[in-house]
């Protein structure tokens, strides 16, 4: 990745989360982080495929203290994860949803716009995982 790459991206996230404090750097190779106050919230990953680029974002969240592995995300835990993302991203519009028939992930939101997957992550906890294609930056 490189600095313009960054740059976009940084804007990117930040507007779409609604926090100015939201940045990217890279690291070595294809892969970055996300910032929020200078500091490493998530891993970021470059890819390209048959000429299309992507990214990924994948941000780990820990289990509640004393919750079972595996545990569905229900109502309780939905409300849980939504502070806990919201706090982590200063993203004050970000919304936790449940996903019809599913019990092990749940939607993200900002406002309408969704932007990721919560799922169950055995051994950490619980994973955000967002996508964000190469025309996203371009708006």
């Amino acid at each position: 990745m490189n600095a313009a790459e960054c740059t976009r991206l940084g804007a990117y996230l930040s507007k779409l989360l609604g926090s100015p404090t939201v940045s990217v750097v890279a690291r070595k190779g294809d892969e970055g982080a996300m910032l929020v106050d200078g500091k490493e919230v998530a891993e970021l990953v470059r890819d390209e495929d048959e000429g299309e680029l992507s990214y990924a974002i994948s941000l780990a969240l820990p289990r509640a203290p004393g919750a079972k592995k595996n545990a569905p995300i229900d109502d309780s835990e939905r409300a849980r994860l939504q502070a806990v993302l919201r706090q982590t991203l200063h993203a004050a519009e970000l919304d936790v949803r449940a996903r019809p028939r599913k019990t092990d992930s749940a939607e993200v939101y900002v406002h309408d716009e969704f932007i990721g997957t919560l799922s169950v992550d055995e051994d950490e906890g619980y994973f955000l995982t967002m996508s964000i294609l190469d025309i996203d930056l371009e708006a």
